[in-house]
């Protein structure tokens, strides 16, 4: 009896996987997870090479982040109007060609730093229009009562390539070059680019008829600003993004300037927070579509405001890792989407994402004065102030205010 239980438990876990579609959306979405997790180490570690200065690749997550910041409330209208399949399409087939072009230019050896530069903002803007497409396409893949399913199993892909991303282009960097990585990116990008071809069944956009993309903007931002839940969830979301997330981004330097480790030992720190990222959303999938969605968030913020907290002040490598471990289970990230997608009209479902998105983009944002705060202060003071000020806000958005405790959905 208990073996049946378990083999239900597992199915329950990957429910959403029954839908065909998803299905393959799904695979892909590994083969992308896999080359953005790569991406991040890489490009950072190429930084770190030409200028050793964490300002320099704060600065370089910075670029890609503006435009991140300026285009993703356009990518949600998009994929309210067009698309979605077609968007993604389009925008990670561009991601390889650009991954690829930076690839040929370490092989030649002509890589300078504003090339880095340059590639960063434009991958930002790509991702931009993508990640809004990619969060909203799942509720037109899967029936409603598979959505938190298929959202946290989303979430453990992305995860995935947290884990698996670093420690591969580490890996590979320590044993070659940094070309080799690189090309492995791209080609992770292209194979999820194809998988694409077999999602067939895609309901048409919503907004197919409509003219004023300004106008649906703004209905889309006031929306946002007017509903309780949204305000609340995506409130939090940004003093997430821009206050705590930094860290995410900035683990190369970290590794490499605080704790005296080489590229293949940052890929290992890099996998503790997606390690612990995937075994939350595991965790999270395994309970179906449970009624108690707005006490499994709260909890996932304060644990990783907390565990971010403690790890500002540790000095070994291991501990570090058993710490990011705690931070990754913390990530708000399934929750929030599955809340958002759950308690928004389908109509808004692009532009609330690509709303929600912005608190991803903030990080990107928010690096750029961490390394500062880092570099002419300490890394203590870097990552135990972000994670007191995202607590803070936290504290008064999700707990002193109502909402968030009385949300059912």
């Amino acid at each position: 009896m208990a073996h049946i239980l378990a083999i239900g438990r597992r199915l329950q876990t990957f429910r959403a996987l029954r839908h065909r579609d998803y299905r393959w959306f799904w695979i892909g979405s590994n083969a992308q997870a896999l080359g953005r997790g790569m991406q991040f180490l890489i490009l950072g570690w190429l930084v770190l090479e030409l200028t050793d200065s964490a300002a320099r690749m704060g600065f370089m997550i910075f670029l890609y982040g503006t435009p991140t910041l300026g285009f993703v409330l356009f990518g949600g209208t998009f994929a309210d109007r067009f698309d979605r399949r077609a968007l993604l399409m389009l925008t990670q087939s561009l991601v390889a060609v650009l991954v690829l072009g930076i690839a040929v230019l370490e092989t030649a050896g002509l890589v300078a730093l504003w090339h880095v530069y340059s590639a960063a903002f434009v991958l930002g803007t790509l991702q931009a229009i993508n990640t809004p497409a990619r969060l909203a396409i799942v509720r037109d893949l899967v029936d409603r009562d598979d959505l938190m399913n298929a959202v946290v199993l989303n979430s453990a892909v992305m995860n995935s390539g947290r884990i698996l991303g670093p420690a591969v282009a580490g890996l590979v960097i320590e044993l070659t070059e940094i070309a080799p990585a690189l090309y492995l990116a791209a080609g992770c990008f292209c194979v999820g680019t194809v998988t694409l071809f077999m999602v067939r069944q895609i309901p048409p956009a919503a907004g197919a008829e409509r003219s004023n993309i300004l106008s649906e903007l703004w209905s889309g931002l006031r929306y946002c600003w007017s509903n309780p839940v949204t305000f609340t969830v995506i409130g939090i979301g940004f003093a997430f993004g821009f206050f705590a997330m930094p860290y995410s981004q900035l683990l190369p330097a970290f590794a490499k300037l605080a704790l005296d480790i080489g590229a293949g030992g940052a890929g290992i720190l890099m996998t503790g927070a997606g390690i612990g990222s995937l075994f939350g959303t595991f965790v999270m999938a395994s309970m179906g579509n449970s009624p108690h969605k707005n006490w499994l968030l709260l909890g996932c913020i304060f644990l990783f405001g907390t565990a971010l907290f403690c790890l500002a002040w540790s000095q070994w490598f291991w501990l570090s890792w058993a710490i990011l471990f705690l931070v990754g289970m913390g990530s708000i990230v399934p929750m929030g989407t599955t809340v958002l997608q759950l308690s928004v009209p389908g109509e808004y479902q692009g532009r609330v994402m690509s709303v929600w998105y912005v608190s991803a983009a903030l990080m990107f944002i928010g690096s750029y004065p961490m390394t500062l705060v880092a570099e002419h202060i300490s890394w203590t003071a870097a990552f135990a102030g972000g994670a007191a000020i995202y607590l803070s806000i936290a504290a008064v958005l999700g707990l002193w205010r109502p909402t968030l405790r009385r949300l059912q959905v």
